[in-house]
């Protein structure tokens, strides 16, 4: 059996380590883009702070695909598959599998509508990968003043780096409060007010129209309010799309990602799909969207590897979700946090210590939560919220500070501690048998 495993990704290495925990002599192939071994994209703005030396941004030790006969095809990028002939091509070589792994994650997001993007490629940068990091850490010793465009998650955390080397950086965000995507109005007031404190300053409900400079050498960005900040560098972290292009002809249903069932199959025989690029269940809604989550890419990958492997496994699916730490201020959110109508909310405040909690409510089922500061317990509605608990007989107690498992009512506490919490199913089968 070939195993053929495209992006080298926390998908993948899922997808290869289970794979070979059932198959021991099956051949796995893996084709990675970038030319190290696994990193953490969650720590390139701690690495660019200083905070993280580079050997701790590896996930796997050097000799780890060595250890479990994984070939890894490193600085290598897939551009085509034919499934007919059950071939991807790399650049420029046909490579044949058995079964087909995808997990190549998503690629930066550049928004339209700016003039002289073009003009200054040496001073103009997504904030994505290692390298990224890398080389703006080396150009900001020469650099003082960087404008991000965009205050979500990836925005504000590269801000918060740039800051702490003490640089003059300014974030840009079309939305009226930061971390739009993560959080409410109040919850991102509380975030803008810490980040703010620690030196960035902050445009909101505007954007960039132009940037402009002399002789190749970028001066300053230009705002569609008038306003024009001093720029040396323009770091772009607007979002991130699925990285399916090249897949665009080989028959495989896509929509926004890689459609794919309960077993991360695609549409195409044979062929499995994890991690950012991949459109799994989300349990609130009932619909398939991308989830890009590491907890939810590795499942993704460890129900692959099963599958792939012969060993029947399901992913039930998963939810938003995002655990976030800003200055000295964390904050989780869970499921859809801004409410429709219709729909309850449970919050409360604490303004002067800078703690929140709130609860979105449909029909006594918990669609969203969000704490900031005041964290504690909060994998608690987690749980609540993928098995859909029908939490009416205890919703006065939800935001109580002592509500814990012990407020539950005695079958849900049963459930709770009484069965696995994992989103993979799998049935009881001895591993490390060969595939066939």
């Amino acid at each position: 059996m070939k195993y053929v495993l495209v992006g080298n990704s926390f998908a993948s290495i899922f997808a290869a380590e289970t794979i070979r925990k059932v198959d021991r002599t099956g051949e796995i192939l893996m084709i990675g883009e970038e030319t190290q071994r696994l990193y953490s994209r969650a720590l390139i703005h701690e690495y660019l702070a200083g905070v993280v030396e580079p050997s701790k941004m590896y996930l796997r030790e050097e000799n780890h695909y060595d250890y479990l006969n994984i070939e890894l095809v490193a600085g290598k990028r897939a551009t085509k598959l034919l499934p007919d002939r059950r071939e991807v091509v790399v650049e420029d070589k046909a490579i044949n599998y058995d079964r087909l792994f995808i997990g190549v994650g998503g690629s930066p997001f550049i928004p339209p509508g700016m003039d002289g993007l073009d003009k200054f490629p040496k001073q103009v940068f997504t904030f994505f990968k290692f390298a990224d990091a890398h080389q703006l850490g080396q150009l900001c010793q020469k650099c003082n003043n960087v404008v991000v465009l965009g205050a979500g998650l990836i925005g504000v955390q590269a801000a918060e780096a740039f800051a702490t080397i003490k640089k003059n950086v300014t974030v840009i965000e079309l939305a009226d409060y930061v971390l739009p995507m993560v959080c409410d109005e109040t919850a991102g007031g509380i975030i803008q007010s810490i980040v703010e404190h620690e030196g960035v300053k902050f445009c909101l409900s505007d954007s960039v129209t132009e940037l402009a400079g002399a002789g190749g050498k970028l001066k300053e960005v230009r705002l569609r309010s008038g306003k024009v900040i001093p720029a040396d560098l323009f770091v772009i972290a607007v979002g991130v799309r699925p990285n399916v292009g090249w897949l665009k002809d080989s028959g495989i249903t896509i929509d926004r990602g890689l459609m794919i069932d309960q077993r991360t199959r695609t549409s195409i025989e044979n062929v499995y799909a994890g991690g950012d690029c991949a459109q799994g269940q989300e349990l609130i809604s009932g619909s398939r969207m991308v989830l890009a989550t590491i907890p939810i890419a590795a499942e993704m990958g460890t129900v692959a590897g099963f599958n792939m492997a012969g060993m029947p496994a399901e992913y039930r699916g998963g939810i938003p979700l995002n655990a976030l730490q800003f200055g000295p201020a964390q904050i989780i959110s869970y499921g859809y946090v801004k409410e429709k109508e219709g729909q309850e909310v449970l919050s409360v405040l604490d303004a002067k210590n800078r703690s929140y909690k709130k609860l979105v409510l449909e029909d006594n089922r918990l669609s969203g939560a969000l704490f900031l500061r005041a964290i504690d317990r909060a994998g608690l509605f987690r749980y609540l919220i993928e098995e859909r608990i029908d939490v009416g007989p205890f919703k006065q107690k939800l935001l109580s500070p002592d509500f814990g498992p012990a407020a539950l009512p005695m079958a849900i506490r049963m459930k709770l501690f009484g069965t696995r919490q994992t989103r993979v199913r799998f049935p009881k089968m001895e591993l490390a048998h060969n595939a066939s």
